[in-house]
């Protein structure tokens, strides 16, 4: 376990993490999401060590944060020209004691023989963000940190990647990781961060996000209508363009105050949230975290 405790961090002046506490479980996937500029990849620097932070501590109790035991995919990826991916292979392993066999690689990577022979930088985006990951795990790591993975892949791509993730997570390796892909959160995540100007809004399991905190977004067309505006004062209302957005957890209410104002119900529409909508209308008090 990674527990990290009021941890702070300034650029120039400006807050971006802000006296955050979270923990990274050991063998678990902890997915941490947000907006961009959310403090997310400052985090990760900190994490490894890239970056100090002003304030706070990062206590490693199973001692996974050193050159050993941890890999870090970055948000790009990118080779220097004139190197081949074999010799990439072949540098790498020279870093750890036990490395994974070319066989393992070339299932890692999706790579064959002739491609191993390719100047890394010649491969597509997709194919050179997997070889990056496969580089990822060539020392076998404990920890794995990764920053938006699926980053120029295609979906075939994204599906092999997190068919690997399934594998390391069956063999109990800590994984941390950002994504902008929902289906991404809930497919993979034991434990959902938010993180939303450098605090954390959400610390919490997807099932106990849906379960717990289940909304509906009703649909409305907007009008002039004074009294339709007046839902304000009632409602958790969003005006975007010509629709009012009201969350709810009582529909039957918000249908009820509609048929006073004399809403036609076939022009509105009702939805389920999915993760991210209902992580981003949190109803979670500014710093404050759930379930860590």
């Amino acid at each position: 376990m990674i527990q990290i405790r009021h941890l702070s961090k300034k650029y120039n002046g400006k807050i971006v993490l802000k006296n955050i506490s979270l923990n990274i479980e050991k063998g678990m996937s902890t997915a941490l999401i947000g907006k961009n500029g959310a403090g997310k990849s400052t985090l990760i620097n900190i994490l490894i060590n890239h970056l100090k932070a002003e304030t706070g501590e990062i206590i490693d109790i199973d001692h996974v944060l050193n050159l050993n035991h941890i890999g870090v995919l970055f948000q790009t990826t990118s080779f220097p020209r004139l190197i081949k991916v074999k010799e990439l292979y072949k540098l790498f392993c020279q870093l750890y004691k036990d490395a994974i066999s070319i066989d393992e690689f070339k299932k890692i990577t999706k790579l064959n023989d002739s491609q191993l022979n390719l100047y890394a930088d010649h491969l597509s985006g997709g194919q050179q963000r997997i070889l990056d990951f496969g580089l990822c795990l060539i020392g076998k790591p404990k920890l794995l940190i990764l920053d938006e993975p699926t980053t120029a892949m295609d979906v075939e791509m994204r599906e092999h990647f997190w068919t690997m993730i399934g594998k390391l997570k069956k063999e109990k390796v800590s994984i941390f990781y950002t994504s902008h892909y929902i289906e991404e959160v809930e497919r993979m995540a034991d434990k959902v961060i938010f993180l939303d100007q450098g605090i954390i809004k959400l610390n919490d399991s997807p099932r106990n996000i849906l379960t717990n905190q289940q909304y509906s977004i009703i649909k409305v067309p907007n009008t002039v209508d004074n009294d339709l505006q007046n839902l304000t004062n009632y409602f958790d209302v969003k005006i975007e363009d010509t629709t009012l957005k009201i969350k709810t957890s009582d529909v039957k209410k918000v249908i009820y105050y509609l048929e006073k104002l004399n809403i036609n119900l076939n022009d509105i529409t009702i939805e389920k949230q999915t993760l991210l909508e209902t992580i981003l209308f949190a109803d979670v008090k500014e710093g404050e975290t759930k379930n860590e």
